[in-house]
C-alpha cells in the first residue's frame, strides 16, 4: 500500500479520511489492477489509522491475497457500501472526508450523504501519481521494451495488400504472446488516413509508396507505454519524406532544450518545450501541431504533466512524459514520432527505443 502520499494529503487538507473511487487511483495505491474500469466494484478508504477496501464477493478473496495491510469489507445487497462506510466513520469518529467529486456519480453522492452526516470535501488527487517511483519507471521501461518487440515482429508482416485491421491484430497477438496487454487501441493508418491524428482502424489496405503511421503501447504490471512510428512502403513523394525529417528534428530540438535546461539547473517549462518543437515545424512551412507536444504516462496513458501551449506544468525529477510532434496534411498524409522520457538524477532519460 502506498499510503504515505495520502496521509500527507490528509494533513495538508485537514481531512480525517480520503474516499477513493476511481479504479486508476485504487490500482496505484494498492498495486492491484483487477478492478473493472466500467463497473463500480470497489471503494478504498484511507484514514489516519487504517486502510479499508470495500468490494463485492467476486473480488473479496483475490484482493485479500494480493493487497497487504488492508481490511477488506464485503458489501452485499442487504448491507451495502454506504452502510459499511457509515460504520467505519462512526467507529473512527471521522469528521471530514475527502472524495473524488469528478468520479463519484450524483446517485452515489446522495446515497452517501443520506447515510453519513460528516461532510464530504471535494479533493483533487491528480498530484498523487505525477512523480513516479523507481519501480514505476522500470515497469514503464519494460512496457516500452515489450511494445518494441511486438512492433518489430509486426513489421515483418507489413506488405502491400495488408489491411490496417490485420496489422493491428497482428500487433496485439504479438503483445499477448510477450506477456503484456494493450495500453490503448492500436492506431494503424495508411496513406491519407494518417492525416487524422486519432484515426480509427478500418479495412484500408496498404499501397506501394504509402506512408504508414503506427501508434501503439503495451501495459505491463499495470503501467503503460505509448510510442508512435512513421515509416514508408516504397518511396513516398518528396514532401512526405521532408515531413518525416522535420518531425524528427522538432523532437530532437525539444529533447536538446530539456537537456540543456537541466544542465543549467533551471526550471523546465512544459509550455516552452512545446514551443520549441511547434515553432520549428511552422518555420519549415508546415501547419502547427493540432495536439499537445506530449503528456504524462503511467497507470493511465494520459496523465499529468501536459506539454502544451497553455500548460502551467514544470518538468521535474521523476516525471514520465511523451514528446510526440506531428505534421498532418488533410486528405494527403500524416507524420508523428513519439517517444517516452523521464528525468532521473538530473538527466533526461529515454525509455522507448
Amino acid at each position: 500500500m502506498r499510503t504515505a502520499s495520502v496521509l500527507d494529503l490528509l494533513k495538508r487538507k485537514q481531512l480525517d479520511a480520503l474516499l477513493i473511487s476511481s479504479p486508476k487511483h485504487i490500482t496505484y495505491l494498492t498495486s492491484y489492477g483487477g478492478f473493472s474500469q466500467t463497473e463500480r466494484d470497489a471503494f478504498l478508504l484511507i484514514t489516519k489509522k487504517k486502510s479499508y477496501l470495500f468490494s463485492n464477493s467476486l473480488l473479496r478473496n483475490e484482493v485479500k491475497q494480493k493487497i497487504e495491510k488492508i481490511e477488506v469489507i464485503e458489501h452485499t445487497r442487504g448491507h451495502p457500501f454506504a452502510k459499511n462506510l457509515a460504520e467505519i466513520v462512526k467507529k473512527e469518529k471521522i469528521e471530514r472526508i475527502g472524495f473524488e467529486s469528478d468520479n463519484v456519480t450524483v446517485t452515489e453522492y446522495l446515497t452517501l450523504t443520506e447515510n453519513i452526516s460528516s461532510p464530504f470535501i471535494s479533493t483533487d488527487l491528480s498530484s498523487l501519481r505525477v512523480i513516479k517511483q523507481k519501480q514505476e519507471i522500470e515497469h514503464i521501461r519494460m512496457a516500452c521494451t515489450i511494445a518494441k518487440k511486438a512492433y518489430s515482429l509486426t513489421l515483418r508482416k507489413i506488405k502491400p495488400g495488408v489491411s490496417e485491421k490485420e496489422v493491428a491484430s497482428i500487433f496485439e497477438i504479438n503483445l499477448l504472446k510477450l506477456g503484456a496487454s494493450l495500453s490503448f487501441p492500436t492506431i494503424v493508418a495508411f496513406g491519407k488516413n494518417a492525416a487524422i491524428p486519432h484515426h480509427h482502424i478500418d479495412d484500408t489496405t496498404l499501397k506501394t509508396n504509402d506512408l504508414i503511421l503506427m501508434d501503439f503501447g503495451a501495459k505491463y504490471n499495470n503501467y503503460c507505454s505509448d510510442m508512435t512510428r512513421t515509416f514508408t512502403q516504397g518511396t513516398p513523394p518528396r514532401e512526405q519524406l521532408k515531413a518525416i525529417d522535420v518531425v524528427k528534428m522538432s523532437q530532437d530540438l525539444a529533447v536538446k532544450y530539456i537537456e540543456n535546461t537541466l544542465k543549467e539547473k533551471k526550471d523546465i517549462s512544459a509550455s516552452e518545450v512545446d514551443d520549441i518543437a511547434r515553432d520549428y515545424i511552422i518555420e519549415k512551412d508546415f501547419p502547427s501541431i493540432p495536439h499537445s507536444l506530449g503528456h504524462g504516462i503511467g497507470i493511465e496513458v494520459h496523465e499529468a504533466p501536459s506539454l502544451s501551449p497553455n500548460s502551467t506544468d514544470t518538468l521535474v525529477e521523476g516525471m514520465v512524459f511523451s514528446i510526440e510532434p506531428g505534421i498532418y496534411i488533410n486528405g494527403k498524409f500524416g507524420v508523428r514520432v513519439e517517444d517516452l522520457y523521464t528525468i532521473q538524477s538530473g538527466k533526461l532519460v529515454k525509455l522507448s527505443n
